[in-house]
């Protein structure tokens, strides 16, 4: 996000602003999300909350201005989302669920083979190459460059217009400089009753969230951005029933009907944290009716089968609670 760095070895440090920085007011477009750094990461975190980052390095104290968009595409790290499985899909990418949580929009793209969707990709695909242009033909200038607008197409096959890049470069820039929306209350309305109304959905499992505060202030921004678009400096209901269709279906998308923020936010699925949760009973229980205040771990295990949790995954289940801290298991009391 922003280094100091000693670029003439004489000891005068200079700051040095990063993507962030230089995305300010603008679009910050990051590839490969989840291979940052973990110095990196904390700084997202700062940004992408309060829309600045702080330095304090080799004597310099600043505060940067990182008011931008975040557009990130990150992989899973089994190389494909497993829609099976007790482990959510934003806890299948390498990072942290309280940095995933600080996005508006989060959109899953599974692999999954459709014969017509196949098709159309590997139409498309082998279309594109064979309609392109060789890039060593670019190189040695023996062939024109479509991608600097000089032989791109005005027209569709069947007649309609194409808009020119640069035209929507500035249809854009022109929209966010000058449209500044204020929602109507029509349409504010209508986004507290959508708020009030999921919270009271509350979800699969006693600790489930259907919504919190920080959705709705993205639900706002994406009414805004709706009004924006169309160049309007008021926020109308159509634009909070775009939202809100956007909000319902990549919800839908990521969790089907159950949505669930503390999945989101603690990467854990709702029957995950449940057979936490009566694992700690269990040696709660055990630990309290034990002279020495020492649950064992066969009793654990028995109690455990007898609450229908098998003994493979009880004993999974603990050794990545005691990997996380929540259980301590001191060596000689197995």
């Amino acid at each position: 996000d922003a280094a100091v760095q000693d670029a003439n070895a004489d000891g005068r440090w200079t700051l040095e602003a990063g993507a962030l920085v230089l995305a300010d007011l603008g679009l910050a477009a990051i590839d490969e999300f989840d291979k940052m750094n973990e110095g990196d990461r904390s700084s997202m975190h700062e940004a992408m909350e309060q829309q600045r980052i702080s330095i304090a390095k080799a004597g310099i104290n600043a505060s940067l201005q990182t008011r931008c968009a975040v557009l990130a595409a990150a992989n899973p790290k089994a190389g494909r989302f497993q829609p099976v499985s007790d482990v959510p899909f934003t806890a299948q990418i390498n990072l942290a669920p309280p940095l995933i949580s600080r996005f508006d929009v989060i959109w899953v793209m599974t692999d999954v083979p459709k014969t017509e969707l196949d098709t159309a990709i590997a139409s498309h695909i082998l279309s594109t190459r064979a309609s392109g242009t060789s890039e060593t033909l670019i190189a040695e200038g023996t062939a024109l460059d479509p991608s600097r607008g000089v032989s791109q197409a005005t027209t569709t096959a069947d007649g309609q217009d194409i808009l020119d890049t640069n035209l929507v470069k500035k249809y854009v820039a022109y929209a966010k400089r000058n449209i500044q929306p204020e929602p109507t209350k029509a349409a504010s309305e209508m986004l507290v009753a959508y708020y009030v109304e999921t919270r009271q959905l509350g979800g699969p499992g006693s600790d489930s969230i259907a919504i919190t505060a920080r959705a709705i202030e993205g639900i706002s921004r994406l009414a805004e951005a709706s009004a924006r678009i169309r160049l309007s400096d008021t926020v109308e209901v159509e634009d909070a029933q775009r939202a809100l269709r956007l909000t319902k279906l990549w919800r839908m998308e990521l969790m089907g009907d159950d949505f669930d923020e503390t999945t989101l936010q603690t990467g854990k699925k709702t029957t995950a944290r449940s057979k936490e949760r009566t694992i700690l009973d269990t040696t709660r229980d055990l630990a309290a009716a034990s002279e020495q205040g020492i649950a064992e771990l066969n009793a654990v295990l028995n109690e455990l089968d007898r609450h229908g949790l098998s003994r493979a995954d009880a004993e999974d289940l603990i050794e990545r609670m005691v990997t996380e801290g929540k259980l301590l298991r001191p060596r000689g009391y197995d």
